[in-house]
C-alpha cells in the first residue's frame, strides 16, 4: 500500500492545480493587455515615423525656395546688457 494516495492528498493537489490554472489565466490576461498596449504604441510610432518621413521629403524637395538668395546670410548679433539687469546662470 506504499503506492496509494489519500483523498486528502488528491484534494490538495487539485487545489494546487486550480490555483496554478487561475494564476496562468491572470497572467494571460495581463500579457494580452501588454500586447494591446505595445500594438497601440507601435501604431503611434509608425504614424509619427510616416509624418517625419513626409516632412523630411517635403523639406528635401523644396530646397529652392524663392526668397532665399545670396543676400540672405546669417549674421552674428551681439548681446545687449541692460543696466540693473541681473544675469542668472541656468543649468541644463
Amino acid at each position: 500500500m506504499a503506492d496509494s494516495i489519500s483523498l486528502e492528498q488528491l484534494q490538495e493537489q487539485q487545489q494546487q492545480l486550480l490555483q496554478t490554472v487561475n494564476n496562468l489565466i491572470s497572467q494571460k490576461a495581463q500579457l494580452e493587455d501588454q500586447l494591446e498596449n505595445c500594438k497601440a504604441t507601435l501604431s503611434s510610432n509608425q504614424g509619427a515615423l510616416q509624418y517625419a518621413n513626409a516632412l523630411i521629403q517635403s523639406c528635401a524637395e523644396s530646397t529652392a525656395v524663392d526668397n532665399v538668395g545670396d543676400g540672405n546670410v546669417a549674421e552674428e548679433i551681439e548681446p545687449v546688457l541692460v543696466d540693473g539687469a541681473a544675469v542668472e546662470e541656468v543649468e541644463l
